[in-house]
């Protein structure tokens, strides 16, 4: 991207924007009154205002007990969107779900894929083509009657920066496709586990975090494109773990699985993980707490596990995290939070609040923001004559906009929701506190000498209306700021 001569930009972590937090939209109104829950959402930066998300869905479930693959599409950055359900290709009548999204800003290309069960069953896996209004059909990945939790990641191997590869991770292995998802190579084993999370480095590397069914928080790492793994690294000890579908730390009766949750600096490659443990036990009832750890040497060593959260006198239980790095460095996170209501960990309605969280440290400080402006009710998400919420949220970023989703019951059912949070500039470049004329300066560099692509960290604090560009919209909002209007 060219720039004025001299001019060199900024840290990769700017921090002079304020979240503004858009209004919850729900996306599955297909599903009327029926079940939604476990959310992935994804959007590039090649067409941003491409959204993709997924969701397991029980709309069909008039006759018997039946989950699907729910999945939502918006052309205009989150404002209206369809929603459809994907069937696997195959002559499945079982349940489908464990929903995967995945972008490639290379290509442009979307992705949305899950699980079918059962013997006609496996990773299935449906392609958006760039400028598309719809998805191909889906292709079966991989068939395995044992399937269990999936996760997807594309983008670029370490040898070859100009091509596309697409890996799925999940309870037997990894398959990758290098052809778009149209073929699907044989799993290549990442050990005993779940909850396998793909990510990839800035140069191509492959990161996987997972539950090793024991106590530990694992990551396993390849630098030749999934063709071969270094042993597990521990990323941390958890000192509570899933008893077998127990949810008896927190109040509600539904069920928490210990995943655990990975993001890479795409500038440098900090690798930075979040998970839920037990942080103490107030008469009887657990305090669950989001840990936070992070790698500045590719996964090798890691910092000693913090906690990140806010929370209440007694303290609530914050769980199913989601973590996100954008292009300059900020980091972002999804997740649920009971710290609203006092209430134990007996209790069958448990009263839920999703929250969104951002650190423009590298985590060393994180700025809260409530989603929900009540809690919701646990007790609404019914499955099988008990409760369900899921087992995870999603969030995603693109550009400026970050795009948290997640299941709420605030319509007396589980139902899918997301924001836009729109990442808008204050006008102060040096984070000083002050807009001045210090600043000014700063904005007519990123005025007058940027030409095309998206704007360099600097120039995020005057780029008032979070569209990438700065013109002289936002010239006439720093005025106002900075001389009061008139």
């Amino acid at each position: 991207m060219p720039l004025l001569e001299g001019y060199t930009p900024g840290p990769r972590s700017a921090t002079a924007v304020n979240p503004q937090i858009g209004a919850a939209v729900r996306i599955d109104m297909g599903g009327g009154t029926f079940l939604s829950n476990e959310t992935s959402i994804a959007a590039g930066a090649a067409n941003p205002l491409h959204i993709v998300a997924a969701w397991n869905d029980w709309r069909e479930s008039s006759t018997y007990p039946v989950s699907r693959l729910g999945v939502g599409l918006s052309l205009d950055g989150g404002a209206t969107w369809t929603d459809f359900i994907l069937h696997a290709p195959t002559a499945h009548t079982g349940n489908a779900g464990d929903p995967m999204t995945a972008y490639d800003d290379r290509t442009g290309d979307l992705w949305v894929g899950g699980i079918a069960w059962g013997s006609q069953g496996g990773i299935f896996v449906a392609r958006k083509r760039p400028g598309e209004w719809t998805f191909d059909p889906p292709v079966m990945a991989r068939e395995y009657y044992a399937t269990d939790k999936c996760w997807m990641a594309a983008g670029p191997p370490p040898d070859d920066p100009e091509a596309t590869r697409l890996y799925i991770t999940y309870n037997e292995g990894v398959i990758i496709s290098t052809d778009l998802g149209a073929t699907w190579t044989d799993p290549v084993s990442l050990g005993e586990g779940q909850g396998f999370l793909p990510r990839l480095g800035p140069n191509g590397e492959l990161f996987v975090v997972y539950w090793d069914y024991s106590d530990g928080v694992m990551l396993r790492r390849s630098f030749d494109g999934g063709a071969s793994f270094d042993p597990p690294i521990l990323i941390a000890n958890r000192l509570d773990v899933w008893p077998g579908g127990d949810g008896t730390r927190f109040p509600g009766l539904f069920r928490v699985p210990p995943f655990n949750y990975l993001a890479v600096d795409p500038n440098d490659g900090t690798l930075y993980c979040v998970y839920f443990d037990t942080t103490s036990i107030l008469e009887r009832d657990s305090n669950v707490d989001l840990y936070f750890s992070k790698s500045t040497d590719q996964g090798t060593t890691w910092s000693t596990p913090v906690v990140i959260n806010g929370d209440s006198d007694p303290p609530g239980d914050q769980f199913f995290p989601w973590l996100e790095v954008d292009r300059n460095g900020r980091l972002h996170l999804l997740f649920y939070d009971t710290r609203h209501t006092t209430q134990s960990d007996g209790a069958v309605h448990g009263l839920i609040d999703a929250y969104y969280a951002t650190s423009d440290d590298e985590g060393e400080s994180w700025t809260e923001y409530r989603l929900t402006p009540v809690p919701f009710d646990s007790s609404y998400a019914l499955w099988m004559g008990g409760q369900f919420i899921g087992d995870y949220n999603g969030l995603g970023v693109v550009a400026k906009r970050v795009l948290p989703c997640y299941m709420s019951t605030s319509n007396g059912d589980g139902d899918i929701f997301m924001h836009v949070i729109a990442l808008v500039g204050n006008g102060d470049h040096d984070d000083d506190g002050d807009v001045d004329l210090a600043d000014f300066a700063a904005f007519q560099r990123c005025f007058s000498g940027l030409d095309g692509g998206p704007l360099p960290a600097e120039c995020d604090a005057g780029d008032f209306d979070a569209d990438d560009v700065i013109d002289l919209t936002d010239f006439a909002k720093f005025k106002s700021v900075l001389v009061g209007p008139g």
